[in-house]
C-alpha cells in the first residue's frame, strides 16, 4: 500500500477523498467547456495503443453483433469509438455531467442511435443493483482513470457488480509504477469561470487553486483545437443533477486531482480483483506507452472474469 492508500477511513483521510472527487468533478468540467482533450496527441495515441492491445489480446471477447460494453470514467468518448467497431452497444458513465454532454453531442453530430451508445452522468456507483438499473454488461472498459480514484479496491468492487455472471469482464489500463514527480503542481488557466447553473461550479474553488496536473487529461494546449467544442443539446438526454450547498472556506478549497502518483503494480491491481471476487486475472505490461516530458511512461491493461452464480471467490462477489 502505498502512502496515497492510507488514512481513508479516518476523518482525515475521508476529507481528502471527497476533495479529490470534487477537485476531479471540476477538472474534467473544465476541460470538457474548453474542447476536451480529444486533440491532445498524447491521449489519443495512448488510447489507440489500449484498444489495439484489448483487440489484439481478447479478440474471441468481442463480438459486433452480441457485446454489450460500459465504458466507466469514458470523458469525451475516446475509447468508446475506438472499441465501438468491436462491439454492438456502449453505455458510457463519467463523474463529469460536461463529459457526459461533450460525449453524446458527439454521438449525435455522428448520427449514432442513442440506443446504440450514450452516456450518463452518475456520481458514484453504489455497489448494487440500483447501479445503472440493473444493467449488466459483457466488458467494462476502465482507461486512464484508475489513478484518479482515492479507493480502488472499492471501484473494482463496484465494476465487478456491473459484470454479467460467468462471463462479464473487467478491463482496466493505467500506468504501471513508475516517478511520481511526472504528476505536477500547477495553477489552472486564468479564464477557468463557469455559469452559475453548471454542475462544475458547484465545486469551482477547487479549480481557483492549485491541483496536480495530470498529462494524460489535459487539453492540447499546444496547438489550437481544430474542433471547437460544439453547443450542447439539452433537450436529447436527460439528466438528474443534485447540487452541493458547500461552505467554500470549510478547508476544501484546494487539492490535487491525482490521487495514487506512482503508477500500480501487478500486485496491487490483482489484489483489487481478486477482492473483487474476478477470475483469471492477466496483467499485460507495457500494453501501451507515452513521453511525458522527459520522463517515458508505461502503460498496464488487466483484465478478470466474473464468476458464474453461486460461485464465491476469496474475499470477494458473490455472483
Amino acid at each position: 500500500m502505498d502512502d496515497d492508500d492510507k488514512g481513508e477511513k479516518t476523518p482525515k483521510g475521508k476529507q481528502r477523498m471527497l476533495l479529490i472527487e470534487e477537485a476531479n468533478v471540476a477538472h474534467f468540467n473544465r476541460i470538457a467547456q474548453t474542447g476536451g482533450y480529444d486533440d491532445n496527441p498524447l491521449t489519443e495515441q495512448v488510447s489507440q495503443q489500449i484498444v489495439d492491445t484489448i483487440c489484439e489480446e481478447y479478440e474471441d471477447e468481442l463480438d459486433e453483433d452480441k457485446t454489450v460494453m460500459l465504458d466507466y470514467a469514458c470523458g469525451t468518448g475516446q475509447m468508446s469509438r475506438k472499441l465501438a467497431p468491436y462491439v454492438n452497444r456502449i453505455v458510457g458513465v463519467d463523474i463529469s455531467q460536461g463529459m457526459v454532454d461533450y460525449y453524446n453531442q458527439r454521438v449525435y453530430n455522428q448520427g449514432i442511435p442513442e440506443e446504440e451508445m450514450h452516456a450518463v452522468w452518475i456520481p458514484e456507483l453504489k455497489g448494487d443493483d440500483s447501479d445503472l438499473d440493473g444493467q449488466k454488461f459483457d466488458i467494462i472498459i476502465c482507461a486512464q482513470a484508475y489513478h484518479h480514484f482515492p479507493d480502488i479496491q472499492k471501484m473494482t468492487k463496484n465494476l465487478a457488480n456491473l459484470l454479467k455472471p460467468g462471463s462479464g469482464i473487467l478491463f482496466v489500463a493505467d500506468l504501471m509504477e513508475h516517478d511520481p514527480t511526472i504528476f505536477k503542481h500547477r495553477p489552472p488557466p486564468h479564464n477557468s469561470h463557469s455559469h452559475p447553473n453548471d454542475q462544475s461550479s458547484t465545486t469551482s474553488s477547487i479549480t481557483h487553486n492549485s491541483d496536480r496536473y495530470d498529462p494524460l487529461h489535459t487539453e492540447g494546449s499546444t496547438h489550437p483545437h481544430p474542433h471547437p467544442h460544439p453547443p450542447l443539446l439539452h433537450h436529447h438526454h436527460h439528466h438528474h443533477h443534485h447540487h452541493h450547498h458547500q461552505d467554500h472556506h470549510d478547508g476544501l478549497s484546494s487539492g490535487p486531482t491525482v490521487a495514487h502518483r506512482g503508477g500500480f503494480t501487478s500486485d496491487q491491481i490483482e489484489t483489487c480483483f481478486v477482492s473483487a471476487g474476478l477470475q483469471d486475472f492477466r496483467f499485460i505490461e507495457n500494453a501501451a506507452s507515452a513521453q511525458m516530458g522527459n520522463k517515458h511512461v508505461e502503460l498496464f491493461v488487466a483484465s478478470g472474469r466474473r464468476p458464474g452464480e453461486g460461485v464465491v471467490q476469496e474475499g470477494g462477489l458473490d455472483a
